[in-house]
Parts: C-alpha cells; sequence; structure tokens
C-alpha cells in the first residue's frame, strides 16, 4: 500500500509540491517528486559561503536557480503572491549567500547571475545587510580611467563581476545609515515602492517598465577615488544638506528611432544585425516633484540573445537625460533633434536590465564632459 501511495506516479507528489512551490503546467509527478526532493535536502542543509566555492555552494546555487527562474515565468493569481517566490526569501534569510561576494577570490559566473538576479532582495533589510567597502572596487564601480565610446553592457561580455561591483556598491550605501548618503532618503520609501524581484504579469518582463525610480552617484574630482577611506560619493550631507533627490522615470514606447550620432559617439549601438531593438522617450522628474515638467529622456533597449551566468533575460537599455530649459514657456513638445541643442547638461545612461526586469544597474556618463561618470540604479515601480 505504502509503494503504491509514495511511488513515484503519485499525486501525493504534486500535492506535497504544489503546498510549498509553484507548478509549471506539463510537470508529471515523476518530477515533481524529484524536484521537491531535491530541494528538501539542500535547503535544509547548513552552508556558508564564507569559503571558496564547493560542489556543495554550487548545488545550492543551482537550486535557488531554478526556483527563481520558476517564480519570474510562471503566473500566479490575482492578488497572490508566488509560492516559490516565499521559499526564496525564506532560504535567504539562512544562508549569507547575499552577505558574501567574493572580492578577489574565482567564483562561478553562476555565482555573480544569481547575486544580480537576487538583487532586490539584496536591498531588503528584513533579509540582508550592508555590503563592507571591501566588498567592491570603488574605483570599477565608477569605471575610473575607463574609455568612453564602446558598449558598457557587452552582449557577448556581460561583465558579471563588474555589475556585482555596482550592485555592492548601492547594496552599502542604500542601506548604511552611518555612510550619510542615500540610505535615509531609500528607508524612507513606502514599502510599495522598493524594488521587486519579479512582474505581477511574467510575459510582461521582457517589455520596458512605463514608470522607475532610482539614484546615480558622483564624485568630483574623480581622482579622490585614489585616497585611501576618503567619500565615495558626493551624496552626503557636505553637498546634499536638503537631502537626495529620487530621480523617476516615466517612459513610454516611440516611433522614432532617435539616437543622435553625438550619443552614439559615448554609448554606441551594440549587438548585431539581427538585435532586437526598441526606442522610447518620456520624462524624467524628481520623486517629490510629480508635476514639473521634468527632463526629456530618450533611448532604446537591446534583447540580449544570449544566456549570462545560466540566465536568459538579460537586456541593455540605454538613454539620454537632457536638462530642460526653464526659460522655455512653449507647451508644445521640442522635436527630438532639438533638445540637444541646449547649453544644459546632457547626460548618458547604458546599463542591464537583469531578468525579471524590474531592475536596471549602470553607469551615466556626462556626455560633453565624459570624465564625470558615476554608477547608477533604477527599478520599476
Amino acid at each position: 500500500m505504502w509503494e503504491k501511495v509514495f511511488n513515484s506516479e503519485s499525486a501525493i507528489w504534486r500535492d506535497r509540491f504544489g503546498q510549498h512551490y509553484d507548478i509549471a503546467p506539463g510537470r508529471r509527478s515523476r518530477e515533481l517528486k524529484i524536484e521537491y526532493q531535491i530541494r528538501a535536502i539542500v535547503l535544509s542543509s547548513p552552508i556558508q559561503f564564507k569559503e571558496e566555492e564547493d560542489a556543495h555552494q554550487y548545488l545550492w546555487m543551482e537550486v535557488m536557480q531554478t526556483m527563481l527562474e520558476e517564480s519570474l515565468k510562471l503566473p500566479v493569481g490575482p492578488g497572490a503572491t508566488s509560492k516559490t517566490l516565499q521559499r526564496i526569501h525564506e532560504a535567504l534569510k539562512g544562508v549569507d549567500f547575499l552577505s558574501e561576494f567574493r572580492k578577489g577570490r574565482t567564483a562561478s559566473p553562476l555565482f555573480y547571475a544569481l547575486q544580480l538576479c537576487l538583487s532586490s532582495f539584496a536591498l531588503d533589510t528584513t533579509i540582508t545587510e550592508p555590503c563592507r567597502r571591501t566588498d567592491y572596487d570603488i574605483k570599477q564601480v565608477y569605471s575610473y580611467a575607463d574609455e568612453v565610446g564602446k558598449a558598457f553592457i557587452d552582449h557577448d561580455n556581460l561583465g558579471l563581476a563588474k555589475l556585482l561591483n555596482l550592485r555592492n556598491f548601492w547594496q552599502r550605501h542604500l542601506l548604511n545609515a552611518s555612510e550619510l548618503t542615500f540610505q535615509e532618503s531609500f528607508s524612507g520609501l513606502p514599502a510599495d515602492m522598493k524594488p521587486k524581484a519579479r512582474k505581477d504579469i511574467p510575459t510582461e518582463a521582457s517589455r520596458l517598465s512605463p514608470s522607475w525610480l532610482g539614484y546615480y552617484s558622483c564624485i568630483h574630482p574623480l581622482s579622490d577615488l585614489q585616497k585611501a577611506n576618503q567619500r565615495q560619493t558626493c551624496a552626503d550631507l557636505e553637498t546634499h544638506g536638503d537631502g537626495i533627490d529620487i530621480m523617476t522615470l516615466d517612459l513610454q514606447p516611440s516611433s522614432e528611432q532617435f539616437w543622435p550620432a553625438q550619443c552614439s559617439k559615448i554609448i554606441p549601438l551594440a549587438g548585431g544585425l539581427d538585435t532586437e531593438r526598441v526606442y522610447f522617450d518620456g520624462k524624467q522628474r524628481s520623486y517629490d516633484a510629480a508635476h514639473e515638467a521634468g527632463n526629456p529622456v530618450f533611448g532604446f533597449t537591446e534583447e540580449i540573445a544570449v544566456p549570462h551566468g545560466g540566465f536568459e533575460g538579460w537586456t541593455r537599455i540605454c538613454f539620454t537625460i537632457v536638462e530642460a530649459d526653464e526659460d522655455d514657456d512653449d507647451e508644445e513638445e521640442q522635436p527630438s533633434s532639438a533638445v540637444m541643442d541646449g547649453e544644459g547638461w546632457i547626460h548618458g545612461y547604458e546599463a542591464v536590465i537583469v531578468p525579471g526586469g524590474r531592475m536596471m544597474l549602470g553607469r551615466w556618463v556626462d556626455m560633453k564632459e565624459p570624465d564625470a561618470r558615476g554608477p547608477f540604479i533604477f527599478w520599476d515601480v
């Protein structure tokens, strides 16, 4: 009798799996039994990531990869929460994965990719802690001494370790109050405006979200990065006594394929002839100034067709924000070509949107003075 109840094709395995995880259509009980048992064993075993990567750690990461892909792709009912995503949340609470970053040590591409795909969890103070300054290379965060004019986000060589440097910088400065930089601003956001892992409709993951929040960081002069234990950003109380402005982006698809030569010189198109590229435009405003006219935004996304670190669904995004002319009272929109002719600042942004479509990490550059640059982060809301 017990053999009949617990055999591989028994419905009991589908029921057990479904109590804890989302079930993809078409999966047989035999598959669910194996997956359920693997997860039960791996996720209940003690594990630490302080040491060099080993087979035990890699197996844990493979299980988390499977669960994350499952949670990003499977639909859930209206108002419901992904069961698999809840299990990921619980698993991350019990390990130090999001607090150990292997700077200076060899790690697998899966380690870097999984870290990046879990970035929304990394910015959740109920799960993790701020990074240490030693967990990232501040010169790499600011692309110190790097030449501009080639793609920062390369389709074939995404640079996962470089991107994790950016994420770790934000994990410190958004979460650590002692830095006196972005933490007060970030912690003051309502819960529904904080980063999330998945979209409500998974099939929308590849589409550019219309509304984003985020921050950029700068430091002047850039040569200050060579000084040990010095400031890592201008976003501190010394220069921003009135608080930090949170940036918003309101974007919409554009029928105009606009990316002028002066932009391509700094941030070129990438990919190949068959790269799917979608153009957009919109406005950038401050979070607490939703009714202001805003600065013009235009740009494009490029689908990255190849997987990185075992994950598919990466997207390159490039856009330009142009300082609006405060003296221009004309309510009509200027032609795209005209917005580049003003005397104000013009900043170019290039980033990767991580699988799931809800967060971008990258570098901004002053298009007029390219030595001015720094990291930025946006997440959709």
